[in-house]
């Protein structure tokens, strides 16, 4: 900080000495320059052999151009190189335009253009240039001071340190000693031997308090983990005995899952027998003469049995697959000829209710596939009864595609959409639980809730993907998506849509 001081304040002192040396010369110049005295002007730079540190010097009128020179010959080399980058392009303006003095500052010299007036017109301009040689020279001296005084005081810092070393640095070592045998032995019942009662001292009862709190720290530590591993103990036999329970628990839910799978599936067969011989009966009596009235009662007869046998078959069905004993039973067929199928088997249904049920099939190509052709069918049926049930008008579209994967299978997309009530945000976060009935389902539509809940669970079991796009108000859109086998070739569809 001291020599950057130095070095600012002797370089400002070298400036203001060159700028009133600038003032001097321009004064005494004034006269000659206005009357075009050029010899007077040579004459006053000639006084500048007595500055040594002036090496170069110049007028210049008030065009720009030369009119007398002062320059040096004993250091040519540094006035050349100094000249060529203070008269740079660049600085052409310093001696040519400019109304106020200016410095440049180099690591060897300090240049002034000094403007000359009169009666506040510009009459020519005076270049001084000025070595560095004192600045360097006073900048020796101030860094020889300070070498001096450095080593001085390195000096005298090592005599008070050898003056002072010996009554502070052989209690340290012991305590540095006695620090490293306590971390190696762990020992914390030892203490540090006091021999002073000034800062050492002080250190030493510090650390002597020190290892009596850790001594103490250590014992309630010790009690603590015997605590600890007491509780531990207790708590593993506590969590032991509720895994032991929970595994009963599990034991015996899965036990009474099998139970109520078992009971539904003898119970449902047990059902379908008599009501299928009561649908045979119906059926009969309906070929018979009736009339009207017992015409309709039959009529509802049979309706109502069909429902019923429809339930009782969804119950088996959930009962076989919560039970894990549903099985996919592959075969060969053609996919489009089973969508076809499935739509015609419930447009009367749709016709009923005055829909609109539409088969947008986006790809010409028929596809045989392996797969099970049942339960794509049951995909299907649930998914469209379900949307023709919940739609009151307007229609029901179903989509179909295929994007290809490779020569031997194939990714196919299902979409059933409708224009019916559509469903909340709440009830599409349960809407495939089984026997779930969403608030907006009526008496009317209301069911078992088994249909949606069957159809995830075969999806599922297929490896496929079943999304739901629906709000209240606007309608449902249930998309399927599965991989199935491709086998023999592909024909194309006559016609796109029905």
């Amino acid at each position: 900080m001291v020599l950057i001081s130095e070095v600012y304040m002797a370089r400002k002192a070298m400036t203001h000495e060159l700028q009133l040396l600038a003032n001097t010369i321009s004064a005494n110049s004034r006269k000659p320059l206005i009357l075009g005295d050029h010899a007077a002007v040579d004459a006053v730079l000639a006084a500048l052999i007595y500055q040594d540190n002036i090496h170069a010097a110049y007028f210049f009128d008030s065009e720009g151009e030369p009119i007398t020179q002062y320059l040096v010959q004993h250091d040519s080399k540094f006035v050349l190189q100094t000249l060529q980058s203070d008269f740079s392009v660049a600085n052409k303006s310093l001696w040519t335009e400019s109304t106020i003095e200016k410095h440049l500052f180099g690591s060897k010299h300090i240049s002034l253009f000094n403007p000359i007036f009169y009666q506040n017109e510009r009459i020519g301009t005076l270049y001084l240039l000025s070595d560095m040689g004192r600045l360097h020279g006073h900048l020796s001296n101030v860094y020889f001071a300070i070498i001096v005084s450095f080593l001085l005081m390195i000096s005298l810092a090592w005599l008070l340190a050898g003056w002072l070393q010996k009554p502070i640095s052989v209690p340290l070592s012991k305590l540095s000693a006695l620090m490293e045998n306590i971390s190696t032995t762990k020992d914390y019942s030892v203490r540090a031997e006091k021999v002073s009662s000034d800062e050492v001292g002080v250190l030493v009862d510090g650390f002597n308090r020190m290892l009596e709190q850790i001594e103490l720290h250590q014992v309630s530590l010790a009690e603590h983990q015997l605590h600890l591993e007491q509780t531990v103990a207790d708590r593993t036999a506590e969590l032991r005995a509720a895994v032991a329970g929970l595994k009963l628990a599990r034991e015996q839910a899965v036990d009474a899952t099998l139970a109520k799978s078992q009971f539904l599936s003898r119970m449902t067969h047990e059902l379908r027998t008599p009501l299928i011989g009561v649908l045979g009966m119906n059926e009969l009596l309906m070929r018979t003469s009736l009339s009207n009235q017992q015409q309709e009662l039959v009529d509802t007869v049979q309706k109502s049995g069909k429902q019923l046998l429809q339930l009782i078959g969804d119950v088996l069905d959930f009962s076989r697959i919560e039970a894990g004993k549903l099985e996919l039973e592959f075969s060969e067929f053609e996919l489009c000829e089973l969508i076809h199928e499935v739509v015609a088997l419930l447009t009367v249904q749709a016709q009923q209710k005055k829909l609109s049920l539409q088969l947008d099939l986006a790809t010409e190509d028929r596809f045989w596939v392996r797969a099970d052709a049942l339960r794509i069918r049951q995909i299907l049926v649930n998914l469209i009864g379900n949307a023709i049930k919940f739609t009151a008008t307007g229609s029901v579209v179903v989509n179909f595609n295929c994007h290809q994967q490779d020569d031997s299978k194939g990714t196919f997309v299902f979409e059933v959409e409708d224009t019916g009530v559509g469903i909340s945000a709440t009830d599409k976060q349960e809407i495939f639980e089984s026997f779930y009935q969403a608030d907006s389902a009526s008496a009317a539509t209301a069911g078992a809730g088994l249909g949606l809940a069957i159809v995830k669970q075969l999806v599922d079991l297929m490896d496929g993907q079943l999304e739901l796009y629906s709000n209240p108000g606007q309608g449902s859109r249930f998309k399927v998506v599965i991989s199935l086998l491709l086998v023999g070739k592909t024909w194309q569809v006559e016609g796109g849509n029905q």
